[in-house]
């Protein structure tokens, strides 16, 4: 094949279609050169590398956060009908996760392995199913470079080991843009289509954010048969867009509610109109915007590094990786704009929902826009690189698509040396199982009475906190739990085992539960999860030195990390 005459000769006035078609011409001829299965061989190395990856994060076995353990406490203690009612503890999920989680625990046992086998393995499929959605999406050139940095994702890898939704909301997303890639290219195919619609149906259960998209490519494969005026492919794709809105009336009339709790969030960036009811001091939506649009670069994987007052070198790769999105935006208009809408609709419908108060843009709910950020990141690279005229553009373009490639993985691989450790409470329950004595007296903040019950009942801590639970060191006695975030999990036993009652956030309003300790010979105080570390641990830790005297202390991980165990004897005053 030969380039078509008068490419050499282009001019800088050229217009957007000519330099697509030379784009698509290039894509043409990767088709059938080496180059192509040359990115074969890296579409497969980067899947064999991120699977390495997340196993590698699995195997790390890190303790139960709080967020998971309350999860976790609801799919152990309730039936499968219950898991369709409203959970405890402020928690929600899809019903369809919360079923074959409780199935994956009823089969394998309550362990941290059973409750991150399906995060996993959603985790893992995605991956995989990643190569043939980008080789649908975008350029065979493109292609390669948005399977890898999907597979060294840091947000993705760390998900992947969480026993929470987000892992299978990135898979439901691939797999719902690969179906419909593949109605859009063959709409003659009816079977594609009814795939499509059955995919649809189903992902309402199992993903929330699938709605949006869903409603995406719905609004791509309709509005683009609507321009072209094909009108029996609207009637088909119309009939598919329906089976999946019959689901979410369903969903909507039935489970919808137990989500509806979570619009009353006390965080001012996860909502438009001014932040969420209860949030102090009014912010206008630009500004909540600006603080969601932070949190979209965490779902990037653009890290933070160094930072100089509010900002740092990290926004600026964040920007630029941005940029090459734009560009590779405009290179897939060009080309094919149906499919441009189909992974810009999401993000779309997801800012009309979070702007009606209806979806919080935290970082880890806005995980199912990584497909499309990648094979966007992917295409714009590639395309800036192979259309720059001159040699000098060309290799500035090639050092920022390097550097911005280097920035995303970095994290990734750093954590292979050091990995993950967050609210790591099981080696601190080890210590506490070989420290403490009968005659001691435990003290749980109660942020941290959910890991503890969990790590109680399952029997996954370890031999010495098992050995030390069977022999009744610690009577166990379970709370009522409830609707509210911190609800009781366990119920105090005194003098053997207190956890105060959920009375707000200031630690002062604890400083009761901590004179109550006073004259006991043996305390042990284990804090976790705390929302103002540094605050509030200075201020408990104040109270018990005015009250007792410090013996011991243990602690792993820092800042909200940070899980902490004190020894005091509160029969003497401190020094």
């Amino acid at each position: 094949m030969t380039a078509p005459r008068g490419t050499d000769s282009l001019s800088r006035g050229e217009s957007a279609r000519a330099i697509a078609g030379e784009w698509q011409w290039l894509a043409t001829v990767a088709r059938h050169s080496s180059p192509v299965r040359i990115g074969k061989v890296v579409c497969y190395a980067g899947v064999a590398i991120g699977i390495l990856l997340r196993l590698l994060q699995l195997l790390a076995n890190r303790s139960l956060s709080q967020d998971e353990a309350m999860l976790a406490l609801n799919i152990v203690h309730r039936s499968y009908s219950g898991l369709f009612r409203q959970l405890d503890f402020f928690q929600g999920a899809p019903a369809g996760f919360l079923v074959v989680q409780k199935l994956a625990v009823d089969a394998l046992g309550n362990n941290e392995y059973s409750l991150r086998l399906i995060p996993f393995i959603a985790g893992t499929l995605a991956l995989v199913l990643m190569v043939v959605l980008a080789r649908e999406a975008i350029t065979p050139t493109a292609a390669p470079i948005a399977v890898v940095l999907f597979a060294v994702s840091d947000p993705l890898i760390n998900w992947t080991a969480y026993a929470k939704p987000y892992a299978v909301d990135v898979l439901v997303a691939v797999i719902v843009l690969w179906l419909g890639l593949r109605a859009l290219h063959r709409p003659d195919k009816l079977g594609r289509t009814v795939l499509f619609a059955s995919v649809g149906a189903a992902a309402i259960w199992l993903s929330n954010p699938s709605v949006f998209v869903l409603a995406g490519f719905s609004t791509a494969l309709v509005g683009g048969a609507l321009v072209r005026k094909e009108w029996r492919r609207v009637f088909v794709l119309s009939a598919a867009s329906a089976a999946w809105l019959a689901s979410f009336v369903v969903f909507t009339l039935t489970f919808l509610k137990n989500l509806s709790r979570f619009q009353t969030l006390d965080c001012a960036s996860c909502f438009g109109a001014g932040g969420a009811g209860g949030t102090s001091g009014a912010q206008t939506d630009f500004h909540s915007l600006r603080e969601s649009f932070g949190e979209f670069r965490y779902v990037a994987g653009v890290p933070h590094f160094l930072e100089h007052g509010k900002n740092d070198v990290g926004l600026l790769i964040f920007l630029i990786a941005v940029g090459f999105c734009l560009v590779g935006l405009i290179s897939l208009v060009a080309r094919r704009p149906d499919a441009a809408l189909a992974l810009v609709a999401p993000l779309l419908f997801m800012l009309i929902a979070w702007g009606l108060h209806k979806y919080p843009t935290l970082g880890r709910t806005q995980l199912f826009l990584v497909p499309s950020f990648v094979l966007l990141l992917g295409e714009g690279m590639a395309y800036a690189v192979v259309t720059a005229r001159r040699t000098s553009i060309r290799v500035v373009i090639a050092t920022c698509t390097g550097i911005v490639a280097l920035i995303l993985a970095a994290p990734s691989f750093g954590h292979v040396a050091h990995p993950r450790r967050f609210e790591d409470m099981k080696p601190v329950l080890r210590y506490l199982a070989l420290k403490e004595r009968r005659d001691a007296t435990l003290f749980v903040y109660y942020t941290a009475q959910y890991q503890f019950r969990y790590y109680a009942e399952c029997g996954c801590a370890g031999a010495a906190f098992e050995n030390a639970r069977k022999s009744g060191l610690w009577p166990i006695r379970p709370g009522p739990g409830g609707r509210a975030l911190f609800a009781p999990a366990l119920l105090s036993v005194p003098p053997r085992l207190i956890i105060p009652k959920y009375r707000g956030q200031a630690p002062s309003n604890y400083v009761s539960d901590l004179e109550a300790l006073t004259g006991r010979r043996s305390v042990w105080v284990l804090l976790a999860s705390l929302d103002d570390p540094r605050r509030t641990e200075t201020f408990l830790l104040n109270q018990l030195d005015q009250r007792g005297k410090r013996r011991a202390a243990f602690s792993v991980g820092s800042g909200k990390g940070e899980v902490a165990l004190y020894l005091y004897n509160m029969a003497r005053r401190g020094p």
